[in-house]
């Protein structure tokens, strides 16, 4: 919560996601130097990581591919596929802590707290909510001691990986090579010659159209097709509130009951100097004992600008909140009384207790929290259990349709759709796969069922095989004439433009050229790589010529769209360091910095793997 925390590790903290779930997708369920007591799947250094471990990374790395390519089957992100390059990153991080941990790298507990509190996951209204932060690390397993112990693991790997990737600097001589590179600039001339002009004029004959077809007759063949029966099962086909008793809900409110810490609360406010002085001290504890309001103490004085503004106010704290020295402070204060000072790694408090809460569970506001894991437990049970007669069922079934009816599911009926898939469940690669399969196809066989992912499941079996066919002229008609157009086209501008190209190259000026032809032309002067006067195609391919000697450099490309151009390089200036503004400057020492510190932590990464001995 302290801004001038904030101001030091902001580059920290954005480097390593403080976000929960990524937190125990990569550290397991405890420090990430704890010798795990489950089975081992990689050892580093005589230290094990877990088979746990592996699974959560797996999972997350799941999640982040889903989250980043919306509308990917699930089915295609299969775990051993991932698992090598998971395991590699649970073994270069835990290379990284073990090395931390050698340099005495650490974190204050008064630093962890503060990242606790500035968590957006954690906070309600825009403020640390204890309860919230209580109830999502123990749905993780979580106890606020070892979450702390792995998110300052966490922060210590990132205070190294920082450490190292920040120290790279850049020479004036290396700056200046480089700006003689990224601010080069080049004058040329250029014409285009389109494509859709040429398009336009041609005129195609039968016999033209009819020699190609004839000739690329293979081409023109539909893929063969097939339509399947399937039948799906998945948690949201098995939702039913009505399952649940109210006997289920009051047994489950009471075992939670049973379970539950609900310790005092106490709301806390406090006065921060990061950098006290008896002075300072004094002069705050004087205004105290003559009664100045706190909380106009705290806007004037403490130096944690994210509760200053509020009055100091930290929100609430179980005691497990805050470095052990302010909990004990706090625990021996009345309401309204205020501490002596008390000195933490942050600096030095005087604490003020605002409020004692006692946590109540209650059943009017748990309710529907249990109702949704009852319904969700149900669901569970129920889909494993349908899912083991959907397996046994289909296996050697002759019909998906006793199936459906035996299983209490419906059985539907797809488009057909060839190898290449198509819309709705033939989406899905898994499906296609299994409805080519030679099981299914040619032994009529259901095939097995099939994990679609998020609980999804399906089973099908061959309802139609529609075989490859040639396809009549008539029907391709409009798509061979597009082909030869496009043929027909590429001769002519290849002829053209070559023609166009070799009379720049005798001498022509491509000013005099472009006029002849009564095609557009351009100069450019002093262009530069980020300049954006010329089609940025044309200039990314003028910046790849070599540099002119005596005479200019004359080259013709096609672009990406089918055009072609003839384009002539006349002047290259190189970049000059001393011609850059402050902001270009610096643009350009970051993005060296920044190129320079991964080659070095790559290094650095090569280097402690060569020393590891690791068991996988």
């Amino acid at each position: 919560m302290l801004d001038s925390f904030r101001t030091n590790m902001r580059g920290i903290a954005l480097g390593i996601v403080i976000f929960i779930g990524a937190i125990f997708a990569f550290s397991g369920t405890g420090s990430l130097l704890t010798v795990a007591n489950v089975d081992t799947a990689i050892v580093v250094n005589d230290v094990n990581i877990s088979e746990n471990d592996v699974v959560r990374a797996i999972l997350s790395q799941k999640r982040r591919i889903l989250g980043e390519n919306e509308g990917l089957d699930p089915a295609v992100l299969d775990d051993e596929m991932l698992r090598p390059g998971v395991i590699e990153q649970l073994i270069t991080r835990q290379l990284f802590a073990q090395d931390a941990m050698g340099q005495n790298l650490t974190f204050s507990q008064q630093d962890i707290t503060n990242i606790i509190l500035d968590i957006e996951g954690f906070q309600s209204e825009g403020k640390f909510d204890q309860n919230l932060y209580r109830f999502a690390i123990q749905q993780q397993g979580y106890t606020s001691a070892n979450f702390n112990d792995v998110l300052k693991n966490d922060m210590v790997v990132q205070q190294l990986v920082t450490g190292l990737s920040s120290t790279a600097f850049t020479t004036n001589t290396e700056l200046s090579a480089l700006a003689g590179v990224t601010e080069q600039q080049r004058n040329y001339y250029y014409l285009r010659l389109p494509v859709q002009g040429i398009e336009d004029l041609i005129e195609l004959s039968d016999t033209q159209v009819d020699d190609y077809y004839q000739n690329n007759r293979a081409v023109f063949t539909t893929d063969a097709q097939v339509r399947i029966d399937y039948i799906e099962l998945n948690s949201d086909l098995l939702m039913d509130v009505s399952a649940i008793s109210e006997d289920q809900v009051l047994a489950r409110f009471e075992e939670e009951a049973e379970n539950r810490d609900l310790a005092e609360s106490r709301q806390v406010a406090h006065i921060l100097l990061s950098e006290p002085t008896p002075e300072g001290i004094e002069e705050i504890q004087t205004k105290l004992n003559a009664g100045v309001d706190f909380a106009v103490l705290a806007k004037d004085y403490s130096e944690d600008f994210g509760s200053a503004d509020s009055g100091g106010d930290l929100g609430y704290t179980s005691g497990d909140t805050f470095p052990e020295a302010f909990e004990v402070a706090l625990a021996g204060l009345e309401i309204g009384q205020v501490s002596e000072p008390v000195n933490t790694g942050a600096g030095t408090h005087f604490i003020k207790l605002l409020d004692i809460q006692q946590q109540t569970y209650e059943l009017s506001e748990q309710r529907s929290i249990i109702e949704r894991e009852l319904i969700k437990e149900s669901t569970s049970n129920l889909l494993v259990e349908k899912l083991q007669n959907l397996k046994e069922l289909s296996f050697n079934a002759e019909s998906l349709t006793e199936v459906a009816r035996a299983v209490g599911l419906e059985k539907k009926t797809s488009e057909p759709f060839s190898q290449a898939g198509g819309t709705g469940i033939s989406a899905f690669p898994a499906v296609v796969k299994a409805a080519f399969s030679s099981e299914v196809v040619n032994d009529q066989y259901a095939s097995e069922v099939l994990e679609l992912g998020d609980d999804r499941y399906l089973v099908l079996k061959l309802n139609e095989y529609i075989g490859a066919r040639q396809q009549e002229l008539a029907e391709v008609r409009d798509r061979v004439v597009q082909l030869v157009t496009d043929q027909e086209s590429k001769n002519q501008l290849a002829e053209q433009g070559g023609a166009l190209l070799a009379r720049v190259i005798a001498g022509e000026s491509i000013e005099t050229v472009a006029k002849s032809e009564n095609l557009n032309w351009q100069v450019v002067i002093d262009g530069t790589r980020r300049a954006n006067s010329a089609n940025t195609e044309i200039g990314q391919k003028v910046f790849s010529l070599p540099r002119p000697l005596t005479e200019s450099i004359v080259e013709g490309f096609y672009l990406s769209n089918g055009d072609f151009v003839v384009a002539s390089l006349t002047e290259v200036t190189e970049g000059r360091l001393e011609r850059l503004t402050s902001q270009q400057r610096a643009a350009l020492v970051s993005a060296s910095t920044v190129s320079k510190g991964s080659r070095d932590l790559d290094a650095y990464q090569r280097s402690l793997l060569a020393k590891a001995t690791i068991i996988k």
